[in-house]
């Protein structure tokens, strides 16, 4: 495996008292912390260590990791960043392709608006896009994510979203 197969999910932090690293996670993958164990601190594009966190906790709104080996904050001490990064499987929303072949012709909806219909979905390694035909006739890409995903409701071919506000202003 080459460090290029990886993808960085955000960076390593100073250790407190206790051994938890401070990670500053990108905001779309905060979620992601919680659910991972094994990872991949890279230290340099040569200097890559495996490891497995132990502990996971959210306090004040920031993530702090504790990892199972020794030797990482050595490590750490040696170089000004360090990127914490996952295979792209474990990033897989957990939806098939298969599933989301399903909603090709779904109705969008946030609030009382239809906001179009689902033409084409894609993988941009994080998580799946929805794409949108919107009732204007343009294109809106929203993440298929819990943020703006609300519910999928098969028996009336309707995807509900939220918080797609911003989005849709810049699709307009």
């Amino acid at each position: 495996m080459e460090t290029s197969d990886l993808i960085g999910i955000g960076k390593l932090g100073g250790r407190d008292g206790d051994g938890y690293y401070h990670v500053m996670v990108k905001p779309s993958l905060r979620a992601t912390v919680e659910a991972i164990t094994d990872c991949f601190l890279i230290f340099r594009c040569d200097r890559v260590f495996y490891v497995t966190i132990s502990d996971a906790k959210l306090s004040q709104g920031r993530w702090y990791v504790r990892f199972a080996e020794d030797g990482i904050d050595e490590e750490r001490s040696l170089h000004k960043e360090v990127i914490l990064a996952v295979e792209p499987e474990v990033l897989d929303s957990g939806k098939d392709d298969e599933d989301l072949d399903d909603l090709i012709g779904y109705q969008v909806i946030q609030g009382e608006a239809v906001i179009g219909t689902i033409c084409d979905y894609f993988d941009n390694t994080a998580h799946h896009v929805l794409v949108i035909e919107t009732i204007a006739g343009k294109e809106l890409m929203i993440p298929y994510v819990d943020h703006y995903v609300l519910s999928v409701q098969a028996e009336l071919r309707t995807v509900i979203v939220q918080n797609a506000g911003s989005l849709l202003e810049l699709c307009e």
